[in-house]
């Protein structure tokens, strides 16, 4: 029996089962199918090599710690090698009063390092720079500035399951300033930070709450291997002053790389927005930093 006696068969079987007005639905939804099954193909598309381009990654924040810029090269969308580090560059920020020069360990190629007691200030403004011992992309010498922004304190953090989402709310108690803030919140269970990549990073402007109090507010959510939560764990919520040129730095980033892109009505992919010159990719960032933590208990 081939397709068009089935489709023959059922036709004749619903005219008996339904009133005579819903036959022509049922008929057209059934060739519909039948069309459609008979148009699919296999379409095959070809992503070209491109040229590579310096991809840099940077964060200084008022923490006390070393602070690192990772510097590497990017390569072919379909490579899944790891991208190659740049080494031998010479890396500096300067805040306006003093120079540094970051430190490479042969431990960590690609990574340039602050000392250890290094801290950001905020209202500094941070300029980096790059200066390649190789050009790439015709380019030896790069630059990205950021300010850093102040952050307000946290009074205190809550823990509250969410039966509906199976998961854990972090819910933060804050004053927000009446200025125009914006915030990246990351988290720690017993002083592990669980929020290790940038798509788990919790990010938000303060447009529905400016100038107000953040009574419990859920600031970060927590499910899957997080949310195994036991009484008397520390979980520890990190609020970051960031600018608003990161945020949507890590909007467009999240947009294109992990969220969900419907092909028939998504707008076409474009470049994501960077603060490195030279037709760099990737940020350098400074920001506050303000903490809180609670004790699970049941």
């Amino acid at each position: 029996m081939d397709k068009m006696d089935t489709i023959y068969g059922l036709i004749v079987k619903t005219k008996h089962a339904l009133p005579q007005p819903n036959l022509y639905k049922v008929m057209t939804v059934i060739l519909i199918i039948y069309t459609l099954a008979g148009c699919t193909e296999r379409i095959d598309i070809e992503l070209d090599s491109t040229y590579a381009r310096l991809s840099v990654e940077g964060y200084i924040t008022t923490d006390t710690m070393a602070h690192w810029v990772r510097v590497t090269e990017t390569t072919d969308y379909y490579n899944a090698a790891p991208p190659p580090p740049i080494v031998g560059a010479i890396v500096e920020i300067d805040d306006g009063d003093n120079i540094i020069t970051l430190t490479e360990y042969d431990s960590k190629p690609g990574y340039y390092f602050t000392p250890d007691d290094y801290f950001g200030v905020p209202g500094r403004t941070y300029d980096l720079t790059i200066q390649l011992s190789e050009e790439v992309n015709n380019e030896k010498n790069y630059t990205a500035t950021t300010e850093l922004k102040p952050v307000a304190d946290i009074d205190s953090i809550a823990i509250v399951y969410n039966s509906s989402f199976e998961g854990w709310e972090v819910r933060i108690f804050a004053l927000d300033p009446p200025t125009e803030d914006f915030y990246s919140f990351q988290v720690f269970k017993n002083g592990v930070l669980q929020s290790d990549t940038i798509n788990e990073v919790s990010i938000t402007d303060d447009r529905f709450f400016n100038g107000s109090y953040l009574n419990g507010v859920p600031a970060y959510f927590m499910r899957g291997d997080d949310a195994d939560i036991q009484p008397g764990d520390v979980i520890t919520l990190k609020m970051g002053g960031i600018t608003k040129d990161f945020f949507t730095f890590v909007g467009e980033l999240r947009d294109e790389t992990f969220r969900y892109r419907n092909p028939l009505f998504s707008g076409p992919p474009a470049n994501i927005v960077s603060n490195i010159s030279g037709d760099a990719v990737g940020y350098f960032t400074a920001y506050a930093s303000s903490y809180a933590s609670t004790v699970y208990e049941e």
